[in-house]
């Protein structure tokens, strides 16, 4: 391969190409910047420290180990999955044989093996500095023939002119034969343990995942400079080999020796705790994302996608025949530069303007790796007329949750999770009984949006809170679930740092040396609704229609598997139960403080409700059936100035609910 003697320039090129501002920013062979991913050389009670803490987290903390034995039983060795208690109580016995690298690789295989992507034992730098990659991706598509083909998804073009000029270049489509001198089945089986993805299916995406991108925070360098592929191509069938080396990415700032370590020990205030105490994400995803961001430029979509003040969230309007179906794209559940908050109100705006006269929605978190739990909690109230139950969550059983949860602060806080552990103590039961992160006034506190037929379309790397956001608009029976895989990633728990038990129990936790960082399943999450009771870590959530991809999306940005989705939304019935405002109305509405009643177009309804601030005001049976028609409704007694919120809830005989709005009001003169 004739590029070494361009290396240099071959760098600079790349890093004008993908325009990286930074010039920290590298981008080399692995062979050459292998002796660069290195561990720092730690003491012995350093190592110990490590040891021990992994122990108190995988033993006593995290929340699926006996679920992760049971589900995946248990191998003597890294090739399956290992008891994650006995495998650490073996290192903190072999510590004094234990190299530093041999400490970090054995703490990490544990983790690793246990198919839980919020369990995490996290590298320090420099080696966590680095990504490893190949110049393009795999992806999973389904034919008659098989369901799980194995096909080149996108490529970086950049990569291969700078750096593979005479090499010869994949086409998206291509079908994968051979990995590393595999059949890729057997290729895909042997690196599902290093995936870490969750069941059958999240496990065959995660390892596609792997084999063509590594992070050096949570993983070991491929140990081979180069992969060999054979390929077909999928315009002539002709069968083909290349091979191609392992490119690597890195900040040359994180190289230096004084890079500050991860866990500094600072003082959590209570915004910050209270926010990590509801977070469900991993970090593996977002990095991936990123990466794909910065070097894939165009958007393959099968259609136009309009952006909003927060990157995560875009929204579309594709015209089918006289129909119209609305689109929102939901990339992460931890948005950039609006809070939970505000990234609901940007969903809440689209779905009452612009995606108001669409005739069905798909809601599109593929990929998403999750993020807020109180986000995917109150997302679903948006597109169902009765209230939204959420899923709930339990805590490991042991004197170590007990004694650190029963501190003031926690029990000032969190008084209901400091007495659901306090209650499990005294008891031989595993788990404690189930809280809640989410209260229902909070889960439904914005009310109904949207009044059509809703899909979620997810895939087996929509993870974490992702999961709790599907599995819910399932369990509430408020959205058909499409699934470009068969299940979500199944990753179902709340996930702490280690930073989080340092700061409020610093003499049981302390920082740990030399930059490293982990991360724990804490609270184990339930399902609730049709399928109360189920778990999510593992199982996911079904998918009620299944649209893998195939080789034609590849090509034509996922429309044959869109058509799919638009033709199943869009031949559901509309909804005949309905509610029209007589004028335009906003988010609040001004009502003068003589106004003792308002009037609201109505059809297929039996009953109307009016509630304020939760409280029932007023049941008004108004028997509409057929045309629509305006029925008035009763008003509180309010004083100029108030504000109160007001809920309008259609039923029908028995009282179920078939729609609902709410608006906050100002009383005005």
């Amino acid at each position: 391969m004739q590029v070494k003697h361009h290396f240099q320039l071959a760098i600079l090129s790349l890093s004008i190409a993908t325009g990286f501002a930074q010039a920290e920013i590298k981008t080399n062979y692995l062979s050459n910047v292998r002796p660069l991913i290195k561990f720092n050389e730690l003491t012995r009670s350093e190592k110990l420290l490590l040891a021990q803490q992994s122990q108190l987290v995988l033993r006593d903390l995290y929340v699926n180990r006996y679920q992760k034995n049971e589900y995946y039983g248990t191998n003597p060795n890294f090739s399956g999955h290992v008891d994650p208690a006995a495998k650490v109580q073996a290192v903190v016995n072999s510590i004094d044989s234990l190299s530093t690298t041999d400490l970090h690789k054995n703490l990490s295989q544990i983790f690793v093996s246990q198919r839980d992507l919020h369990l995490n034992y996290n590298f320090p730098l420099p080696h966590a500095a680095f990504i490893s990659f190949l110049p393009f991706n795999f992806t999973r598509t389904a034919s008659p023939t098989n369901q799980n083909e194995v096909r080149i998804s996108s490529i970086y073009g950049v990569f291969f002119d700078v750096f593979f000029p005479d090499q010869r270049k994949p086409q998206i489509g291509d079908l994968v034969l051979e990995y590393d001198g595999l059949p890729i089945k057997q290729a895909v089986d042997k690196e599902v343990i290093n995936g870490n993805g969750a069941n059958l299916y999240a496990g065959f995406s995660r390892a596609l995942q792997t084999m063509t991108f590594t992070s050096q925070a949570s993983s070991l360098p491929p140990a081979k400079d180069r992969i060999s592929l054979k390929l077909k191509s999928a315009q002539t069938g002709e069968e083909y080999s290349i091979t191609i080396p392992w490119m690597s990415q890195y900040d040359d700032a994180d190289l230096s020796p004084t890079t500050s370590a991860a866990n500094t020990g600072k003082t959590m205030n209570m915004a910050s705790a209270i926010q990590a105490l509801a977070m469900s994400n991993e970090p593996f995803q977002e990095r991936y994302n990123q990466f794909l961001e910065k070097n894939l430029n165009q958007d393959q979509g099968a259609f136009a996608k309009q952006a909003t003040t927060e990157p995560s969230i875009k929204w579309a309007i594709v015209n089918r025949g006289t129909k119209k179906l609305g689109y929102i794209s939901i990339g992460s559940f931890v948005p950039s530069r609006v809070n939970d908050n505000g990234a609901l109100a940007i969903i809440a705006n689209l779905l009452r303007n612009q995606l108001a006269a669409t005739d069905a929605l798909v809601v599109d978190v593929r990929n998403n790796g999750g993020g807020s739990i109180v986000y995917a909690d109150k997302l679903p109230q948006m597109f169902m007329p009765g209230n939204a139950t959420t899923n709930s969550a339990r805590l490991l059983n042991t004197a170590l949750n007990f004694n650190f949860l029963n501190q003031d602060i926690f029990k000032q806080y969190w008084p209901n999770w400091v007495q659901l552990i306090t209650d499990a103590r005294n008891t031989n039961n595993r788990y404690s009984k189930t809280g809640v992160f989410t209260t229902a006034p909070d889960a439904n506190s914005m009310g109904q949006m949207y009044y059509k037929p809703v899909g979620v379309l997810a895939n087996a790397r929509s993870y974490s809170a992702t999961d709790l956001f599907t599995c819910a608009m399932q369990d509430n029976g408020a959205a058909t679930v499409f699934g470009e895989d068969p299940k979500t990633g199944a990753g179902g728990a709340n996930v702490l740092e280690h930073a989080f038990f340092n700061a409020f129990a610093p003499a049981i936790f302390p920082i740990l040396p030399g930059g490293v960082s982990m991360r724990v399943s804490w609270r184990q999450s339930i399902r609730s609704g049709y399928n109360n009771g189920t778990m999510i870590e593992d199982h996911g959530c079904n998918a009620s229609v299944q649209v893998p991809r195939q080789l034609s999306d590849l090509s034509n940005g996922d429309q044959t598997q869109f058509d799919k989705i638009a033709d199943t939304l869009l031949a559901k019935p509309a909804p005949k139960s309905l509610h029209r405002f007589l004028t335009p109305v906003g988010n609040i509405l001004s009502i003068p403080a003589s106004t003792r009643s308002f009037n609201l177009e109505v059809a297929n309804t039996e009953h109307v409700k009016v509630y304020v601030n939760n409280v029932l005001l007023k049941s008004h049976y108004v028997g509409v059936y057929g045309n629509p028609r305006t029925v008035t409704l009763n008003l509180p007694v309010k004083a100029l100035g108030d504000q109160y919120q007001i809920a309008f809830v259609g039923t029908d005989a028995g009282h179920t609910p078939l729609w609902n709005t709410k608006r906050m009001v100002s009383v005005t003169n």
